[in-house]
């Protein structure tokens, strides 16, 4: 190995560590805005989750770095010129292009590692990486579960273990059942809140949780205290409304505080999902999740109920239309047609389902109230999937046999009934997904229930597309029986095939 190729992967390596070294420093600063409170990533993911992204990010980002700047805009020529030059006239008379350019490139790659602004592109792909490993997403599902918990659902011996504990006796046994906008339901749930935090303060492995500034646990036991006498003093004097308002508000922001580092400490201190769930449970949490487990799996799933609904209906629809309706005009059996509708229906069924998943996640991660039913969402997602499933079939035909004369605005117009039955079937399956399938449900009351929603949504779609094709031709009527015969056993599977496992804790 010449000196010169020595050097040049001294080089490399050095750029190469920066990268490694800024993208570490970047993925710690990024702060995840929990409340009114901003919170660094690290203090709300299980140890191992959060150095598993942290090692994928700087790995990326050097990798990055190595392939600028080794193969794209190499370095080499800029390292020859310098160890050739000789004097500094020769080397600023050798510059150019291939030898600055890589140079300014570098940079500007580590720059852009380090620089936080939301135009970073960089960045986009970091907190990517954050949403990837659940490091904030995680933390915010089980903020929003404490912060609006119902103290009424936890343990008796809980609630007595909390009001033994208390220096200055302030808690009734009635204030666990008292409404939420109360002074005494409030101090309560501060109190149960506390009361669990500090079981996590007495064990070692806990203490850069309460070391940590921002978490700001000095001036939780400072307020804490303070408030315990404001709601003693407030019990026993007059009513009094702007008193009680001040109060109410301080509680509040007291519950935020508590949420934040209890919701940090119970992420990161559970082995499992089903243990952060169980705790969330005993404190009087919904564990109604939002989220659901293997996505892509259902994805798939969708997937598969489309192309073989789509193959199967055509075939069986052909068969019938052979032997009993044209047999004197009998239509070809696994034709070219049957890829082609196949081919048309996934983007104009899936990508719209998909799109519900997204959505999903996306509002629940920012809702507070806990619910069994979400029919806005419902809804929302209703529309959501007629504009996306009429703007697919508008592009797909129209692109397709129209290229000259295309106008979306027309087309989209013409299509809206092609939209009809994908809408009617992402808001189901949105619904779907908040009646998970119980594990005490035997197979045979799934397999029936799954056979009645087939046989249903094969009906709705019998109906539904005969409005749709209600303009062809008679001399259409062999492709309008295929199409309403097509749809009544693809869109059946499809509704058979939405069935949910929620990632929750059983009772």
């Amino acid at each position: 190995m010449t000196v010169e190729l020595l050097i040049n992967f001294a080089v490399q390596f050095l750029g190469t560590g920066a990268a490694f070294f800024l993208a570490y420093r970047s993925f710690q600063k990024r702060r995840i805005q929990l409340g009114a409170e901003p919170t660094l990533p690290q203090y709300f993911s299980r140890r191992s989750t959060y150095w598993i992204g942290i090692a994928s990010y700087c790995t990326l980002m050097s990798a990055l770095y190595w392939l600028l700047t080794w193969q794209w805009l190499s370095l080499k020529p800029l390292v020859t010129l310098i160890l050739h030059s000789g004097e500094l006239v020769n080397l600023l008379n050798g510059l150019g292009g291939s030898t600055i350019i890589p140079l300014i490139s570098a940079g500007l790659f580590l720059f852009c590692i380090a620089w936080e602004s939301s135009f970073n592109p960089l960045l986009i792909l970091r907190d990517s990486i954050h949403d990837a490993f659940a490091i904030p997403t995680k933390a915010v599902e089980v903020y929003n579960a404490l912060i609006t918990s119902r103290l009424s659902a936890i343990d008796d011996t809980l609630k007595a273990q909390i009001n033994n504990r208390l220096l200055v006796p302030s808690i009734d046994p009635g204030d666990f059942e008292k409404s939420s906008a109360t002074v005494e339901y409030k101090w309560a749930h501060n109190c149960l809140l506390f009361d669990r935090i500090q079981n996590y303060a007495n064990q070692q492995s806990y203490r850069r949780f309460f070391n940590e500034p921002s978490l700001k646990w000095g001036e939780i036991c400072i307020s804490y205290n303070a408030m315990s006498e404001k709601v003693v003093v407030w019990k026993e004097a007059e009513p009094h409304y702007t008193k009680t308002v001040k109060l109410l508000k301080e509680l509040d922001h007291l519950t935020g505080l508590l949420c934040r580092l209890l919701a940090s400490l119970v992420v990161f201190g559970s082995a499992s999902e089903n243990e952060i769930w169980a705790t969330v449970k005993q404190l009087g949490g919904n564990v109604h999740e939002a989220r659901l487990k293997h996505t892509y799996k259902y994805i798939l799933l969708f997937t598969a109920a489309t192309a073989v609904g789509a193959m199967l209906g055509r075939e069986i629809s052909v068969s019938l239309h052979n032997a009993f309706l044209f047999p004197d005009q009998p239509l070809a059996h696994f034709d070219y047609t049957t890829l082609r509708w196949v081919a048309y229906a996934i983007p104009i069924y899936i990508l719209p389902i998909a799109l519900v998943f997204i959505s999903r996640t996306l509002a629940f991660r920012r809702q507070r109230e806990q619910s069994d039913r979400y029919y806005g969402f419902y809804m929302a997602v209703m529309i959501l999937g007629f504009i996306v499933s009429t703007s697919a079939s508008a592009l797909i035909l129209e692109l397709t046999y129209y290229k000259d004369n295309f106008s979306f605005l027309e087309s989209f117009i013409q299509h809206m009934r092609w939209g009809i039955l994908p809408a009617l079937m992402c808001g189901f399956v949105a619904y779907r997904m908040d009646t998970p399938v119980s594990e005490s449900e035997t197979p045979g009351k799934r397999v029936i229930a799954a056979v009645l929603r087939f046989i249903s949504w094969g009906l709705v779609s019998v109906i539904i597309m005969l409005y749709a094709t209600g303009d062809m031709s008679i001399q259409e009527t062999n492709l309008r029986f295929t199409l309403v015969g097509t749809a009544f056993f693809m869109v059946g599977l499809l509704g058979a095939a939405a069935s949910f496992k929620t990632a929750r804790t059983d009772d």
